[in-house]
């Protein structure tokens, strides 16, 4: 199947969440550590996975002061991206979904380090209702990562919180203008799953001030990661994609509305998390037909 409207606006809306996230909360923190071997058996045998101690990496370039990492050092020397013409051969693929590296022709004993712009919320884009999200996930805090020897990196695949789960809840057309042209409104439900109060209230607050703002709707196929989480052409830029994307469709944020869990609920759900909700009411008029 071809992409489809719903696809094409979900990730839109993501590349436009994480951007806001980090541009308007400076969302990040920039680190130097090591990276830890472990083995994936979703990753083809020519690639060596060394993980570290994070699982979002950001990769926006347009975020100010942000570490955007090119490569890495093994063994003392750095080893940038060499991308083929498939993005099948790289030396090295960068897996900023997954905070890792996969390198090709080394060793599982080889020292590897790097420095990156570690996410302070991973984003996660989750068809999942709020009620199997909450009471049937075990969520791992970034905050217990490495302070226990059988839990120093998070596992490939494995969700870390504190992060914000982007849900696409409801999606319906209106009569707008004779000839076709419909109102489409999209309901994002956004449950953000923090460590303190201080985290969730900072991701509540800063997004329901964007209200009556506007994103632009980016081709599906400008997303910019592959499979493996890496970038595409090697560089990402955001506001680069806004200025491409200025002229055509725009994205309207009608409404923005949050709440939270109060402490008794939470502990029956999440023990020791902190729940909040974003829900927005995004709209564009089209003609579907």
């Amino acid at each position: 199947m071809i992409p489809q409207f719903q696809h094409q606006q979900a990730s839109s809306f993501v590349l436009w969440f994480d951007n806001y996230l980090l541009t308007k909360g400076r969302a990040f923190t920039n680190t130097t550590g090591d990276f830890v071997h472990y083995s994936d058996e979703r990753v083809p045998s020519v690639y060596t996975p060394f993980g570290s101690k994070y699982k979002q990496w950001v990769c926006d370039s347009s975020i100010s002061g942000a570490t955007i990492p090119s490569g890495v050092y093994v063994n003392g020397a750095f080893v940038g991206r060499a991308v083929g013409a498939d993005n099948s051969t790289s030396a090295q693929i960068l897996d900023f979904d997954n905070g890792r590296v996969l390198l090709s022709g080394v060793a599982t004993g080889a020292s590897v380090t790097g420095s990156y712009a570690a996410k302070e919320f991973n984003v996660y884009y989750s068809n999942e209702t709020e009620e199997d999200l909450l009471i049937e996930n075990r969520f791992r805090p970034q905050s217990k990562i490495g302070t226990d020897l059988e839990f120093n990196y998070p596992a490939p695949y494995d969700q870390v919180v504190p992060a914000a789960y982007v849900c696409n809840a409801s999606f319906k057309n209106t009569p707008f203008a004779f000839g076709g042209m419909q109102k489409t409104t999209t309901n994002f439900n956004t449950i953000v799953v923090a460590e303190n109060p201080y985290q969730v209230d900072g991701v509540l607050s800063l997004f329901a001030d964007s209200a009556n703002q506007s994103f632009v709707d980016v081709p599906f196929d400008d997303f910019p990661f592959t499979e493996y989480g890496d970038l595409k052409s090697g560089l990402y830029d955001y506001e680069a994609l806004k200025t491409r994307y200025a002229n055509d469709n725009k994205y309207f944020i009608e409404r923005v509305k949050t709440s939270k869990i109060a402490d008794k609920p939470r502990k029956s759900l999440v023990n020791d998390l902190y729940i909040g909700f974003v829900d927005f009411d995004v709209s564009i008029m089209r003609y579907p037909r």
